[in-house]
């Protein structure tokens, strides 16, 4: 048991709640995916390829660590998707076979692959976005963080008015 210091004097606190806060420390490093991840050694590399630009943020802690698995899986199955998609394209005489599927009817419609293709680069996107990855994600989240106006500025206002 940890002891925590407050106004009141000393409280013990249970490991239960210490592992709950543990969880959203900030993590310095990035550790290593566990076991039950179920992470293949294609997707153990995009763990770390991610992961450090994710530490870098300076903002990822351990509950994150999913999103992680969620990004990690999905660009290998997104480099998975682009390398059958261009197998296909390879083998059709139109040279889109990964990309439109043409039936014996002359209708045409997207394949499968194409489809579950724009599923993972919106998980990519997604994820991305969560940790402020992109410039446009970036500049979104200095927007909110230097934002002017807030609850404190509205209270300053009136305290202002009633004493001013």
């Amino acid at each position: 048991m940890d002891i925590v210091h407050n106004n009141s004097g000393n409280k013990k606190q249970d490991d239960k709640e210490n592992e709950v806060s543990s969880l959203y420390l900030i993590l310095e490093k990035l550790p290593k995916p566990e076991t039950s991840m179920k992470l293949n050694a294609a997707q153990k590399k995009w763990w770390y390829w991610f992961g450090k630009e994710f530490v870098s943020t300076k903002q990822f802690s351990k509950v994150d660590l999913i999103h992680l698995q969620d990004i990690s899986v999905a660009m290998d199955m997104k480099c998975k998707l682009i390398n059958l998609i261009n197998t296909e394209n390879k083998k059709s005489a139109s040279g889109v076979g990964g990309i439109v599927q043409k039936f014996t009817s002359g209708a045409t419609n997207i394949t499968g692959y194409q489809s579950a293709l724009k599923d993972q680069i919106k998980i990519l996107s997604d994820v991305s976005a969560h940790f402020g990855l992109s410039i446009k994600d970036r500049n979104k989240i200095k927007a909110v963080e230097t934002s002017t106006g807030g609850q404190l500025d509205l209270f300053e206002e009136v305290m202002k008015k009633l004493h001013g």
